[in-house]
């Protein structure tokens, strides 16, 4: 027994076929397409700004909080002063000073002037009484001196008037200079609006870059999207967009729109301004844009698309049998696949479950639907 087992011929293997895959299949049609983008954003004041002292100093006083209404050019928040209210009258001081002085060097300068020129006549007199010996050369050399001396105290008089109006514009710009940092020893506010928070507390010494109090223009609301290049294309600004607060319907304003896409996500920012006492601030809102309508285009189900190394495919049907058909897609609308070229009308593909299925594949038909 042994050895006819041993002896036995072996069992050659059966090759048998795998059952053909079942696919469910669409026919292309061609269809007239509407087309909405529908984008969440986020309700936010008109204007916020992060207000600070463009001086340094202790504060004083803070006369205002959190959710306060403020009207343009109000108190916000005081430093100590002192400082400042010094530096500022001694500057005026240098002004005074300074227009003192120049009075004082016009005066002075038409006696020396007329001193100038007495001493000239003496100088010449002295001269006219050396040649006949009724002089000494030491007169004339002192009275020569003297004439120098008189020139030299000119010049420098004159230069001290001719230079008067910039020292007097250095001395008030210095005294303008300081009046504006006395006044901004005090925080205004830039505009009516509401106060959202306040970061220092009285008795903090704050510093230039420091920020102060928050402000915040909610008297209307608007909230930032990030669209599409091809959504963008189709925008423009004071275009209406139709909004969805809460249950409610209403008409949003295009106020800004970035034409250049960001260089990171290459997505458009558009701002949409809803009307006043709309919603509030932080409130999620759904803004519906409707693009231009698309007519008779070839429509595919969603399910249908196949993605491979970067390039879009469906799996075409043709006699029990399918292949991968390369299409570019247009826009995507619900559940249905807008392709611009690669498919024709009454083509049938397969219409789901395609991740599966390769290239040359035999299958068998469940049924076809349309899409």
């Amino acid at each position: 027994m042994f050895i006819l087992i041993k002896t036995a011929p072996e069992k050659q293997p059966e090759m048998k076929s795998l059952p053909k895959a079942r696919v469910e299949l669409s026919e292309t049609q061609t269809k007239d397409m509407k087309i909405s983008e529908t984008l969440m954003g986020r309700l936010a004041p008109v204007r916020r700004a992060q207000l600070k002292f463009e001086v340094t100093g202790q504060v004083s006083e803070r006369l205002v909080e959190p959710g306060q209404q403020v009207l343009a050019s109000d108190v916000l928040i005081k430093l100590d002063s002192r400082d400042y209210n010094n530096a500022a009258m001694d500057a005026k001081a240098q002004v005074g000073v300074e227009k003192t002085a120049i009075k004082r060097d016009r005066e002075l300068l038409l006696l020396v002037k007329e001193n100038l020129s007495l001493q000239a006549s003496e100088v010449k007199r002295l001269q006219r009484l050396k040649k006949k010996s009724l002089t000494s050369q030491s007169s004339l050399d002192s009275a020569r001196q003297q004439l120098s001396s008189l020139k030299r105290e000119v010049a420098s008089l004159k230069y001290n008037v001719d230079s008067a109006a910039a020292r007097l514009e250095i001395k008030e710009s210095a005294w303008e200079q300081a009046n504006r940092k006395l006044e901004r020893s005090q925080l205004l506010s830039p505009w009516e609006g509401t106060v959202n928070q306040v970061f220092i507390q009285a008795g903090d010494y704050v510093s230039i870059s420091q920020a102060a109090v928050e402000l915040i223009d909610d008297s209307a609301l608007e909230f930032v999207l990030s669209l599409r290049g091809e959504i963008a294309h189709y925008m423009q600004r004071d275009v209406a967009v139709a909004v969805k607060v809460d249950d409610k319907q209403v008409s949003g304003n295009i106020v800004a729109l970035q034409r250049d896409p960001d260089p990171s996500t290459f997505t458009h920012e558009a701002r949409i301004r809803l009307p006043a006492g709309t919603g509030y601030p932080g409130q999620m809102v759904e803004a519906t844009i409707s693009l231009p309508a698309l007519q008779q285009v070839i429509v595919v189900p969603v399910t249908a698309l196949h993605y491979d190394a970067g390039k879009q495919f469906v799996m075409r049907y043709e006699n029990g049998k399918i292949s991968k058909q390369a299409i570019i897609l247009g826009p995507r609308v619900g559940n249905e696949q807008v392709v611009l070229s690669g498919l024709e009308q009454g083509m049938r593909v397969v219409s789901r479950d395609v991740a599966s299925l390769s290239d040359g594949q035999l299958v068998e038909v469940i049924e076809t639907k349309k899409p």
